[in-house]
């Protein structure tokens, strides 16, 4: 990884870097980051978009006299690098003063090439190669079923993130990961009705994403959506599908934030040790997840990830912070540091955000809840309140009947409270399923109202 970066300018970067600053900070963090990656949308069989990007610069952060000044640049020439650091310094002495301005020293986390986030045979694989694997996910699903008239924005994408991490207190840390994903959906026809379907698979190895199982799948769940009907205003027990379930949760992701809490911009805030949800509900945010999405051996400042306990057994145990809202707050840093890029500053994110799963399959609870409905989709997620988490959202999904799923409907609107909801789950299937860096089970909820007709 080391020579990745290098190859790149970053020992030689950051070497100039350091001697320009000698002297002019009291503390100081060079980030270096190369971006690289290359996306195929398929069409008719053949390439409809053939997207390529590649980057890669610098961000610096100093600190003197407990002032923030930032600055970066993709210039990496003596002069850009020495403009890059007067830029920093001046910004700094224009800022105002902050008692919890600082940068972690040196850690010891997880060795990361034990994290599984690196294929080494990225950038080897022909163009060819991957719009060949946008062209199968195409014809999975068009020949799944006659049905299947047609397919949107079938695609495949491979790209590679890395960076070099070195602070004035000893940090030097590098991270690298290969993102693998394909996706598709699918438009099933009948009957002048019309259903869409989708899917998607994700891995940081090539051999993680099969375009044939995303293809078939999707078109599998279009033509499973062809003839839904309206239903009657019901209140009954249901299940959430788990692609839902990460919806719901990505929903309330903001509010574990250290920074929202404290500005009381978070439903959770002031609930730390109270019940928040269902006793059978487990969130937790693991940072040094093996294969997760967003799993790196440190955050974006060089503290060491780690898994964080969010709730247990429905009662809130705590919230997630960097280093600066950590000092806000009075307690340490979680390892939650989050940077989109060099050209910004650190703030507060979450990594691998998770429902915990539970013993029993999915099929199990169908046959627990009897009868009821399975909610495969949910309209409008984002417009669910995140200081007070109450919603009103369209659905969709399936009746079912004696333990077995039965009829497509549609045309309902769910509303309530989202830790409302989170308080009616029964019980977590064993069906934990990540979409990116969110992830969560089927959930077994004991009641819903679903207004139809």
């Amino acid at each position: 990884m080391k020579g990745l970066l290098d190859d790149a300018g970053a020992e030689e970067t950051i070497g100039r870097l350091r001697g320009l600053l000698k002297g002019r900070a009291d503390s100081y963090e060079i980030y270096f980051s190369l971006q690289k990656g290359l996306g195929v949308e398929a069409r008719d069989g053949a390439v409809d978009a053939l997207k390529g990007r590649s980057s890669k610069g610098v961000g610096l952060r100093t600190i003197s006299g407990r002032r923030l000044g930032f600055a970066f640049t993709s210039v990496l020439s003596d002069g850009a690098l020495s403009d890059l650091v007067e830029s920093a310094i001046s910004g700094s002495t224009e800022s105002s003063e902050d008692e919890h301005l600082k940068l972690p020293g040196p850690q010891q986390g997880p060795a990361e090439e034990d994290l599984g986030l690196f294929d080494a045979s990225f950038g080897t694989r022909p163009e060819e190669d991957l719009i060949r694997a946008a062209v199968e996910i195409e014809e999975a699903a068009l020949s799944f079923d006659p049905r299947v008239k047609r397919v949107r924005k079938a695609s495949c994408s491979e790209s590679l993130g890395a960076g070099r991490l070195v602070n004035s207190n000893g940090v030097d840390i590098t991270h690298a990961a290969t993102y693998y994903s394909g996706s598709v959906t699918a438009v099933a026809e009948a009957g002048g009705e019309a259903q869409m379907g989708w899917e998607m698979g994700t891995g940081h190895k090539g051999t993680d994403v099969d375009g044939r199982s995303i293809g078939s799948k999707a078109a599998e769940n279009a033509v499973k959506r062809l003839g839904a009907r309206t239903i009657k205003t019901t209140r009954c027990g249901a299940i959430i599908e788990n692609i839902v379930a990460c919806e719901l949760l990505e929903a309330l992701a903001g509010s574990f934030l250290g920074d929202s809490v404290l500005k009381g911009k978070s439903m959770l805030a002031g609930r730390k040790g109270k019940k928040v949800a269902s006793g059978a509900l487990n969130i937790l945010d693991d940072g040094a997840l093996s294969g997760g999405w967003a799993t790196s051996a440190f955050d974006a400042e060089g503290t060491s990830s780690r898994k964080t306990a969010l709730v247990l057994e429905g009662v809130c145990r705590g919230y997630l912070y960097d280093t600066y809202w950590a000092g806000r707050a009075g307690t340490a840093s979680t390892g939650n540091a989050v940077r989109g890029g060099y050209k910004s500053t650190p703030g507060i994110g979450i990594t691998n955000l998770y429902i915990e799963k539970g013993e029993r399959g999915f099929e199990t609870l169908l046959k627990e809840l009897g009868s009821g409905l399975f909610i495969t989709e949910l309209l409008g997620v984002h417009t669910i309140n995140a200081v007070s988490g109450d919603f009103s959202l369209g659905a969709a999904g399936f009746r079912v009947e004696n333990g077995e799923i039965t009829s497509p409907v549609r045309g309902m609107a769910i509303s309530g409270n989202l830790l409302g909801l989170f308080s009616s789950v029964a019980e977590c299937a064993s069906d934990l399923r990540f979409i990116g860096s969110i992830g969560a089970p089927g959930l077994l909820v004991e009641q819903i109202e679903a207004s139809g007709t």
